[in-house]
């Protein structure tokens, strides 16, 4: 759990997150120094000189995670045959297996980007022929804190066609802090004008400074041919075991 973003800190709240030995003290706490990783959830903390228990406002220690999502509909798309993430916005839920039925969605649990944690993501949003068109079938939702990761910074749009699919791949980095640095279009499939970027809040959530994030996936209403509605890195086996802010 995050330490406090204002009021008391305690010495003892610094060795519930980061550990130590006893008796602690404050110059055992420096960035990078062993107790507290230097990422982006501690760059308010000094490596070297003066120390503060103010420095430590929203510090946290570190667990490895399970970020995964995906969504598919009607057949193995991409070697998925349902749909994995969880139910609701969460960063302490395990994903788990999700129905594909018409309007399933999934949730990725949200995570905290930046130096330490997420810095670069690929994704590809497709959507197959002989398909109802829908808006919203893949969001990434941004916030400032874990439990306020409601605010839409990007969301695209499948349409219909009834002869060709498509898909759209794009790259995702994010600064040293956390903010996002670009979202770029880095691949385009078949038929790609089916997918369409309607929503491109990036710069209001980087003024914002939201650092964490997290994707919902929609398979649509009605469907007579399947595909994966979202894939990329975050289906990937590596996104098993993600460091993020304990």
């Amino acid at each position: 759990m995050a330490l406090p973003d204002s009021g008391e800190i305690k010495l003892s709240q610094l060795a519930t997150n980061f550990g130590g030995s006893a008796p602690h003290g404050l110059k055992e706490y420096y960035r990078g120094g062993g107790s507290v990783s230097d990422n982006a959830a501690n760059s308010t903390v000094p490596q070297s000189g003066e120390l503060s228990l103010k420095d430590f406002y929203s510090s946290a220690g570190t667990s490895s995670r399970d970020i995964r999502v995906w969504m598919a509909y009607q057949f193995a798309a991409g070697g998925y045959t349902s749909g994995f993430g969880v139910t609701s916005q969460s960063s302490t839920a395990a994903p788990s297996t999700i129905s594909n039925g018409a309007n399933a969605v999934a949730w990725q649990p949200v995570f905290h980007a930046g130096t330490g944690f997420i810095t670069s993501a690929s994704i590809t949003i497709s959507q197959n022929e002989d398909v109802t068109a829908y808006n919203n079938n893949v969001v990434l939702y941004g916030g400032t804190t874990s439990s306020t990761v409601t605010n839409v910074v990007a969301a695209w749009n499948a349409g219909y066609n009834g002869s060709t699919g498509g898909a759209r791949g794009y790259s995702i980095s994010w600064n040293a802090d956390g903010t996002i640095n670009s979202i770029t279009n880095t691949s385009n499939t078949y038929n790609y004008a089916i997918i369409t970027w309607a929503t491109d809040n990036v710069s209001a959530a980087n003024s914002a400074g939201y650092k964490w994030f997290g994707f919902k996936a929609t398979n649509p209403p009605s469907w007579s041919k399947g595909a994966l509605v979202l894939g990329g890195t975050f289906t990937a086996s590596s996104s098993a075991s993600i460091t993020q802010p304990s």
